[in-house]
């Protein structure tokens, strides 16, 4: 029985190694491309490069490596049709049993400030990697495809349990690889529409705006106690309220983070607008601010901010213009936030 076989190319190189030398050990082929077979190479791994399996040398700066019908075909070929595997054999292609790919770092050349010249950006528009990712969630019932190093001990787990096989590997475990692998794609084209429309586009306001989220966390409750809500980052990593740590207390609500929402942009807004004041304070509820005080101590703005509404003031939120202080907290007390 042939060995399976596993097409790794990436740019970023975390855990690759690792991954290389497990299925190197479970008895796989390994095929890989440029800067990540040198890796797997200095490893001390065996690596077929992509060049060998297509008969066609890597062309235009590497910018055609896997565009070929020996890497589509191993891919797609639907291992249960019997005239997909002949024609496979009649071509003289191999199947390829996983895929792990991810993608250059359109994302972050993007977000570069000053702004990346326009010819680095479009060499960072990946054009094999999201083919490949895309050919191998299609045929997820025979092809493993990872697009990110947190998925390959998993990945590994189930390998190992199946004795290396890749037909062992669960229904399951296939079709969350494979819906991981077009969250990705679809995130990756959302960014490279979105930036390009913002340099290209001669008009006041985008045309289309394509919006891709990160992983979603569940919230207590939605807007009533019966409705389920999450909360979702921006594709590019957690700003704002999502890269806020929470110290304490239970679960947050959809409610909650509407009220902090609205807490951070009021007390953005009264940061720049009363700087010369030392010690700001905005109590928020449902949504509407329900206090506001700027004073020479922190505890005196968060008293007169109360002040202003004692009672709407219950279950609220409070934002200050800088790091809460002790006094304060303690000022606060037991008071039900």
């Amino acid at each position: 029985m042939a060995s399976p076989r596993a097409l790794l190319s990436v740019w970023d190189k975390s855990g690759i190694e690792t991954l290389g030398r497990a299925l190197a050990g479970m008895g796989w082929e390994l095929l890989s491309t440029g800067g990540t077979a040198r890796s797997l190479r200095e490893a001390g791994l065996e690596v077929t490069e992509v060049s060998e399996v297509t008969g066609h040398p890597e062309v235009f700066d590497g910018r055609v490596k896997t565009l070929h019908p020996a890497v589509h075909g191993g891919i797609l070929a639907r291992r249960e049709r019997e005239d997909d595997m002949s024609a496979l054999g009649e071509l003289g292609y191999l199947p390829i049993d996983l895929v792990c790919i991810n993608l250059y770092p359109f994302e972050a050349v993007a977000a570069r400030d000053p702004p990346a010249p326009i010819d680095e950006l479009v060499e960072m528009i990946d054009i094999g990697g999201p083919t490949m990712i895309r050919s191998a969630a299609k045929n997820h019932q025979d092809v493993l495809v990872l697009t990110h190093s947190d998925q390959y001990p998993g990945v590994l787990d189930s390998l190992a349990t199946a004795d290396g096989s890749p037909s062992g590997v669960s229904r399951e475990v296939r079709e969350g690889l494979a819906l991981a692998a077009y969250q990705r794609t679809a995130a990756y084209d959302a960014a490279v529409s979105n930036e390009l429309e913002s340099r290209f586009a001669d008009t006041d306001v985008p045309s289309r705006i394509h919006v891709a989220s990160g992983q979603g966390t569940g919230l207590r409750y939605g807007e009533n106690p019966h409705q389920p809500a999450a909360f979702y980052p921006t594709a590019s990593g957690p700003v704002g309220l999502a890269a806020a740590v929470q110290h304490a207390g239970k679960e947050l609500s959809f409610n909650n983070y509407l009220d902090l929402d609205g807490a951070l942009r009021l007390v953005r807004s009264l940061y720049v607008t009363c700087a010369s004041e030392p010690h700001g304070c905005i109590i928020v509820k449902h949504s509407n601010p329900c206090g506001v005080a700027v004073d020479t101590t922190q505890v005196g703005a968060w008293e007169n901010a109360l002040a202003s509404d004692p009672e709407s003031a219950f279950g609220c939120v409070i934002a200050f213009t800088k790091p809460i202080e002790k006094d304060t907290a303690e000022a606060i007390g037991d008071h039900f936030l």
